[in-house]
């Protein structure tokens, strides 16, 4: 018997932490949330255990902190430690896009054009959740052509720590909301095999990011 459930567990265990994963990188749980183990297990069709363990899990990496009565809290992350995690992203997110660029098609960059496209359309209409779902699938499907799997590893591993916090992205100004966005100027350099200017790009964009958080998190302590 403990050798055929054994892996059911793992695999809704798997299944779970997956969707969390998502719901965290794509920005659409905030900081301050709290997930609670029974409501998952209803919300996900299946029993406690399996959240719970995958729930630990992403406790284990730094990514939720248990909470009382069987819940979990997504953290908010001080403004030194969205620093520290900025300043790691900066050293290699750069090394994954030069990697990109070496295998991006034609197809690759007209999919990431589109994606762009949408992430632009949903910061004009005020959709938060779009765009940051956008944002996460523009970086992820550009870093994922590196074809380097521990290095997109670590990547992902930053972006669980940090995706809560990209909901301080919002509001931005209008100028800023209507302006072209970095990321044209990204696919235009990736596109003319620019190298230093992708990596300048991919640090402005980290920086910029890091410097609209940190205002817009202040603004929301100081409430």
């Amino acid at each position: 018997m403990i050798k055929i459930e054994r892996p059911q567990r793992v695999a809704l265990a798997d299944y779970v932490e997956k969707n969390i994963r998502r719901e965290i990188l794509e920005g659409r749980l905030h900081p301050g949330d709290r997930l609670v183990t029974r409501e998952l297990a209803e919300l996900l069709g299946t029993s406690v255990t399996p959240v719970r363990e995958a729930l630990l899990r992403l406790v284990a990496i730094g990514v939720l902190e248990a909470s009382p009565a069987q819940s979990f809290t997504v953290p908010l992350l001080e403004s030194r430690q969205y620093l520290e995690l900025a300043e790691i992203r900066r050293a290699i997110e750069p090394l994954a896009t030069v990697h990109a660029m070496k295998n991006l098609t034609k197809r690759d960059i007209a999919e990431l054009d589109g994606i762009l496209q949408d992430f632009r359309q949903a910061k004009r209409k005020g959709d938060v959740s779009a765009a940051l779902s956008f944002n996460h699938a523009f970086r992820f499907r550009l870093y994922t052509a590196a074809d380097k799997p521990v290095l997109l590893e670590i990547i992902e591993q930053l972006w669980l720590k940090i995706g809560p916090m990209f909901n301080y992205l919002f509001p931005q100004s209008d100028v800023e909301a209507e302006m072209p966005h970095n990321y044209d100027l990204l696919l235009s350099a990736i596109k003319s095999g620019d190298e230093d200017a992708v990596c300048a790009l991919i640090k402005k964009s980290i920086d910029r990011g890091t410097e609209i958080i940190l205002h817009n998190l202040q603004t929301y302590l100081k409430r």
